[in-house]
C-alpha cells in the first residue's frame, strides 16, 4: 500500500515555526533600516539648519560697517561692541527683515540655551522697532571671542571681548556646543570683517585712525 502524499503534521509545525523566524528577522530589519533613516533625514535637516544659520552671521560680520562714534572727539570709538555672550554691530539688514539700507543687529546667546538675533534699522530710534528671530535652540553653550589688537605696539590676541575700540576685531569666532545626545555638530566657524574703514571718516596719518567727521 503506497503512502499519501502531503506533509505530516511534524513537518507542518517545523516549517510554520522557520517561516515565523524568518518574518521577524525581515520586520526586525525592516524597522532597524526605518530607524536609521530617520536619523540619517533629522540630521541631515539638522546640519542643513546649521548651514543656514551660519551663512546668515557670516554675511552680517562680513560686511559690518565700521563706523566712527565721536561723542568724545579726542577718543573716537568704532560702532561694535562684543562680549562673551553678545555681538553689537552696524551691519547690512538681515533678508527677513524686508528693510534696505544698514541695521543694528545684535547676535546673543540667551539663558534659556538658545541663539538669538536682533536686528532695527540705523535710523530707527526705538528699541521696539526692528525684527528678532531664534537662530538656534536646545544649545549646551554659546561663546563669542575676538582676535586683534587696538595698539599696534602689542601683538594680536584672542580675547572674549571687543569694546570701546578703535578698529573692527580682524577675527570673530562663535563656538558653539550641544547636549550630551544631540547628533548636530557645529562646525568651525571664523569670520573676518572685511570692511577696514569708515568710508565718512577724517583719516589722521599719524595715528593711522578715523578722528572725525567733515
Amino acid at each position: 500500500m503506497t503512502r499519501a502524499a502531503g506533509f505530516t503534521l511534524l513537518e507542518l509545525m517545523v516549517t510554520l515555526t522557520l517561516l515565523s523566524l524568518l518574518s521577524l528577522l525581515l520586520f526586525g530589519g525592516l524597522r532597524l533600516g526605518a530607524r536609521a533613516w530617520d536619523h540619517s533625514e533629522a540630521r541631515g535637516a539638522g546640519m542643513d539648519e546649521l548651514h543656514v544659520v551660519q551663512n546668515l552671521l557670516r554675511r552680517e560680520i562680513e560686511q559690518a560697517y565700521p563706523y566712527y562714534v565721536t561723542t568724545d572727539p579726542v577718543h573716537p570709538t568704532v560702532d561694535f561692541s562684543g562680549t562673551a555672550s553678545e555681538i553689537d554691530l552696524l551691519a547690512p539688514a538681515p533678508q527677513a527683515m524686508a528693510a534696505p539700507g544698514r541695521a543694528r543687529i545684535a547676535v546673543t546667546a540667551l539663558r534659556d540655551g538658545s541663539l538669538a538675533m536682533r536686528a532695527r534699522s540705523e535710523l530707527s530710534d526705538s528699541r521696539r522697532d526692528g525684527w528678532s528671530e531664534t537662530l538656534l535652540s536646545g544649545l549646551a553653550g554659546v561663546r563669542f571671542s575676538y582676535f586683534g589688537t587696538d595698539d599696534p605696539r602689542i601683538a594680536p590676541t584672542w580675547r572674549d571681548h571687543w569694546t570701546g575700540a578703535k578698529t573692527l576685531p580682524r577675527l570673530v569666532r562663535i563656538d558653539v556646543r550641544f547636549a550630551k545626545g544631540d547628533g548636530r555638530m557645529w562646525p568651525d566657524f571664523i569670520v573676518a570683517p572685511r570692511i577696514e574703514a569708515d568710508a565718512n571718516c577724517v583719516y589722521d596719518y599719524t595715528t593711522q585712525h578715523c578722528t572725525g567727521r567733515p
